[in-house]
């Protein structure tokens, strides 16, 4: 081999060294598959269970909400605003005497209630898996809304006049609670949540009513969602 070809040759030996352990540590850095995103656009859709918040006494706290959110992910934070609705009935017999045939009628007296609120809420991973697909996540939410319940009776023995209602009715809400999340796409993940939230109906009086009312009640709730980052 001429002498003035072997610098050239371990020239071009030492560049296909450097190019191999650059494409091995490029291979071994290479984000797991199935990552999540790091931010983008958040939408989230969810179903919440609060069993404890049936009863009379509490009657315009829903124990099933349905959820929708907007908002956007970075790294471990979600910020978001979420509309939460419900719209729900329930149905009783009962007795009452005919005025005009003495007879014994036998009725429905039905309540439809609805429930509407808007609450902001903050999302924060505590604690990811290496590949960032599992994750621990504390979320904190507070709400105002509004809420309404009409009941109606078939037959309607003694009809009386629907009287003009002035009153203002506030629903405010807040959340606090843990949940795991787990990213099944890069984009797509499902959430199961489980903590405290408090609930406080509010009934501001009109003009003709001497005193409001206000109703509380803190329980646990259930949470499913999934949330898209796009």
């Amino acid at each position: 081999m001429p002498i003035q070809l072997r610098p050239m040759l371990a020239l071009a030996v030492s560049l296909s060294a450097v190019l191999t352990a650059e494409v091995a540590a490029a291979q071994t850095t290479a984000e797991p598959e199935g990552r999540p995103v790091n931010s983008g656009f958040a939408l989230q859709t969810s179903l919440v269970s609060t069993p404890l918040m049936l009863g009379d006494d509490f009657s315009g706290f829903p124990s099933f909400e349905g959820g929708l959110s907007f908002g956007y992910k970075y790294d471990r934070f979600v910020f978001g605003i979420g509309f939460d609705f419900s719209n729900w009935s329930e149905t009783e017999d009962f007795r009452v005497t005919d005025p005009s045939t003495g007879n014994e009628v036998i009725g429905d007296r039905t309540t439809t209630s609805y429930s509407f609120i808007v609450a902001p809420e903050l999302q924060v991973a505590l604690a990811r898996s290496a590949d960032r697909r599992a994750e621990l996540f504390g979320v904190v939410s507070v709400g105002l809304g509004t809420w309404d319940s009409v009941t109606t009776v078939d037959p309607d023995i003694n009809p009386q006049p629907v009287p003009l209602d002035d009153v203002l009715r506030l629903r405010v809400r807040w959340r606090l609670a843990p949940g795991v999340r787990y990213w099944v796409h890069p984009h797509v993940a499902m959430s199961l949540v489980t903590g405290i939230s408090g609930n406080y109906r509010i009934l501001e009086p009109d003009s003709s009513t001497d005193n409001g009312e206000t109703v509380g009640l803190t329980a646990l709730y259930t949470q499913i969602g999934v949330l898209g980052v796009f």
